[in-house]
């Protein structure tokens, strides 16, 4: 959080917006008359939706002329920014923070030019965050997947015995899974369901598909956006471990995250492949305008 001077025992004509990373806005200081104080909470309230804002002003008669302006100039400033504070003195307005936006300074400079004026006197001191990016700061969807592993490492999604219903130690680790997916953006993902060779192979598939579904089921209840999501059971298929212990039994009853790769998109680089390494492929093969809208 930025830092601002201590002022509260000197009397210098001032006032100074704050807003913290965890989104509080304190705005004190001085400002002309009781209107202008009513006018600049609303105006904070406006530009902040949904934040806490505390106020912490004093009114002052004999403030220089253009000063409600600047102080609104400067709240609207601040309100481009992720945190960071404004400082409204007699003849500068100083800025500084840090944002998501490479272009906020930019966005900042005209925004004062054009509320203040072409000979206003202000700077700006912003400093570029990537985490705070909302489009750099997304994973890739590998990276996303490669967070899920390592967030379950040492640790699984566990039911009650026979059953599609999560056990209650299970839930930490289906709230930090939702938490990984929330960043990822629009992902498509599949949640796979396996379980041990125990009992009948049909009822073991029917099992992994309603422990798939029913971990879509906790996602969707975490507000992750999981319409590009699917579920699927393999039951007893592909075991990681020996079914003759228990410890590789219980290991093989497990959920998986992986990326869902567009089948069409492998089928028409497969013909691609085929068609070039024919000797006629100039030509088009009969069918072949069939075979790629089947596909998709």
């Amino acid at each position: 959080m930025t830092e601002l001077p201590d002022t509260s025992g000197e009397e210098i004509a001032q006032f100074t917006a704050t807003l913290s990373p965890e989104g509080e806005v304190q705005l004190r200081g001085r400002v002309p008359d009781d209107m202008t104080n009513t006018v600049v909470k609303n105006f904070a309230g406006a530009r902040f939706s949904q934040r806490d804002i505390t106020m912490g002003t004093r009114i002052d008669n004999d403030l220089p002329s253009g000063w409600s302006v600047r102080v609104l100039a400067g709240i609207e400033a601040l309100s481009e920014l992720s945190n960071g504070a404004v400082i409204v003195g007699a003849n500068t307005l100083q800025i500084r923070g840090n944002t998501g936006n490479q272009g906020a300074s930019g966005v900042i400079s005209r925004l004062l030019i054009e509320k203040l004026g072409q000979t206003a006197d202000f700077e700006i001191d912003v400093t570029y965050v990537k985490e705070l990016d909302p489009i750099a700061g997304i994973p890739t969807p590998d990276e996303c997947i490669g967070r899920i592993i390592a967030a379950t490492e040492g640790r699984k999604i566990t039911f009650d015995p026979g059953s599609a219903d999560l056990t209650a130690d299970t839930q930490p680790v289906v709230d930090d899974i939702a938490d990984i997916l929330k960043k990822c953006g629009d992902l498509a993902i599949r949640v796979s369901g396996f379980t041990d060779s125990q009992g009948r192979e049909v009822m073991n598939q029917q099992l992994s598909q309603d422990r798939a579904d029913a971990v879509l089921t906790a996602l969707r209840a975490r507000r992750v956006p999981v319409s590009t999501f699917e579920s699927i059971g393999f039951g007893e298929e592909t075991p990681i471990a020996d079914n003759d212990t228990e410890d590789g039994r219980e290991a093989n009853r497990r959920i998986e995250f992986s990326l869902i790769v567009p089948e069409s998109t492998v089928e028409e680089t497969s013909i691609l492949d085929e068609l070039a390494a024919e000797p006629d492929s100039a030509e088009t093969p009969a069918g072949a305008d069939d075979t790629v809208t089947e596909s998709e």
